[in-house]
């Protein structure tokens, strides 16, 4: 069990952060999936991926970052990051039903939301040590999407 003082320390609250950056990438959120690697008749290896829009996904993901990134960011520094779905809403659901638990698996979502920031935000994804994320149904008027909020995790075990 963590002490309060410590549970401060790893919560994102809302306050606001100077250090805190936060955007939204318009698009239907895309699943990173399985990768499947084969050989040509050639002996060329074939690396290729479930869903044929991750890459353009992952693109635009990447386009928005850099356009937020500061320039002096520290590439090394350990990241807390909240990431927000916003899926497609069926036309067949119920206007009560406002969690999407249907698939893509949250999980898949995240994956390709940090390989999209890798080399933006830092240089490998085992530098995120907090990662908070939900999933729902955009309204009739909302914009399917994901936003994204990243804070440089403050320094520890100093005085």
């Amino acid at each position: 069990m963590l002490a309060d003082d410590q549970e401060e320390d790893c919560a994102m609250d809302d306050s606001p952060n100077e250090n805190e950056i936060e955007f939204k990438v318009m698009g239907e959120p895309i699943p990173q999936g399985s990768t499947r690697a084969f050989i040509t008749k050639s002996g060329r290896p074939i690396i290729t991926h479930s869903n044929r829009n991750l890459k353009q996904w992952r693109q635009r993901i990447a386009t928005e970052a850099q356009a937020k990134r500061p320039p002096q960011w520290d590439m090394e520094s350990a990241i807390l990051i909240n990431i927000d779905f916003h899926m497609p809403r069926p036309k067949s659901l119920p206007k009560k039903v406002t969690e999407d638990v249907k698939r893509p698996d949250i999980d898949k979502l995240i994956r390709a939301v940090l390989d999209g920031l890798t080399g933006i935000f830092y240089a490998d994804d085992s530098q995120v040590v907090h990662l908070f994320a939900s999933k729902k149904y955009v309204d009739r008027f909302g914009t399917p999407g994901v936003t994204i909020r990243i804070v440089p995790s403050p320094v520890r075990g100093e005085d």
